[in-house]
């Protein structure tokens, strides 16, 4: 279960982010920044359904700071949005939130 919620949330990431190098160039439309917003909290809750998820399954400290950063990352990521400066730093973190979600999706894999 862990596994399918995690390959949501990377596929909603990789759309979010593809459209909002979009925005950020203005040949989106209306239509496409709102589903850029929609799968911005989609991704958010995904991630904290995971990692939930893998909390009550069983964690080390080591894993909850790990995940705890992540919600960080993705907490700074609507900030800069919320404060406009996601045109300068936004690429960068969209990276980080896509490299986050690979670690997560690799970490939950079946053994």
């Amino acid at each position: 279960m862990i596994t399918i919620i995690a390959s949501i949330g990377f596929i909603l990431a990789i759309t979010s982010f593809i459209a909002g190098f979009r925005m950020i160039k203005k040949t989106g439309h209306v239509a496409e920044h709102r589903m850029h917003k929609i799968n911005g909290y989609l991704t958010l809750i995904c991630y904290i359904l995971v990692a939930l998820l893998s909390i009550i399954s069983g964690t080390t400290f080591l894993f909850l700071m790990a995940w705890i950063l992540g919600l960080v990352i993705h907490l700074i990521k609507l900030l800069l949005v919320k404060k406009g400066l996601a045109v300068r730093y936004g690429g960068y973190l969209g990276g980080m939130l896509l490299i986050t979600w690979l670690t997560v999706i690799f970490t939950h894999l079946p053994k």
